[in-house]
């Protein structure tokens, strides 16, 4: 395998259910601590089962976790999260540079509009006046600019499609660059906004799971 990724930073309880809920719908958590977690990370990896290890939806305080571990063999390659121009991740985009740790963003578009997933409430990124003005002045589409302000930030950007001609037009964003006031417009975008819900790791009671990044 090329990367194996801890997915969420906390445990649920074993079983068939993906996310095991109780009686009153409440998410049953199981108590584990990420360093031993990591531990097992590594095994895979000194075993050959595994080219890369990372892990995806931590703040700084989770990762502190890992990398200040006595013992610790192998720096998580990457952390994914949900990044775009609405929830820069520019606190932590900066802490993982500082530790040669790829951010890989999520959800870059603005993530699917999808009713069992998405609040309808929610702007519709890809419609944002900034971004499409933008877009226009450099005869691209609002996808591309918002897919070159990641990609020029040093953002591993995810970009997800199922349409051939949206697919071929997430390449072409290597043949302009963003100037750096078109950056500072883009920076002014962020609102701290997430469009997948992150309460299934944020209630969690065992680590610190509420700082600001």
């Amino acid at each position: 395998m090329d990367l194996f990724l801890i997915h969420m930073p906390m445990g649920l309880k074993p079983g068939a259910d993906l996310i095991p809920r109780d009686e009153r719908g409440h998410i049953i958590y199981h108590k584990t601590d990420l360093r031993n977690t990591w531990e097992a990370m590594e095994k895979c990896k000194d075993a050959g089962l595994v080219r890369s290890i990372g892990v995806s939806n931590f703040n700084r305080r989770q990762l502190e976790l890992i990398l200040n571990k006595p013992g610790l063999k192998y720096k998580p390659v990457c952390n994914q999260v949900e990044c775009h121009i609405y929830l820069n991740q520019s606190k932590l985009l900066e802490f993982c540079q500082s530790q040669e740790i790829a951010l890989v963003g999520y959800g870059i578009l603005g993530s699917s509009r999808d009713e069992k997933w998405i609040d309808q409430k929610l702007p519709v990124l890809l419609e944002d006046p900034v971004l499409k003005a933008i877009a226009r002045r450099h005869c691209k589409s609002p996808a591309q600019v918002a897919l070159r302000y990641l990609l020029q930030r040093g953002v591993v950007a995810l970009a997800k499609s199922s349409n051939p001609e949206r697919i071929k037009e997430n390449f072409q964003v290597f043949d302009f660059q963003l100037p750096e006031e078109d950056i500072k417009e883009l920076e002014g975008l962020n609102r701290n906004l997430r469009y997948v819900d992150a309460k299934l790791w944020r209630d969690h009671p065992q680590y610190p799971f509420h700082d600001e990044y």
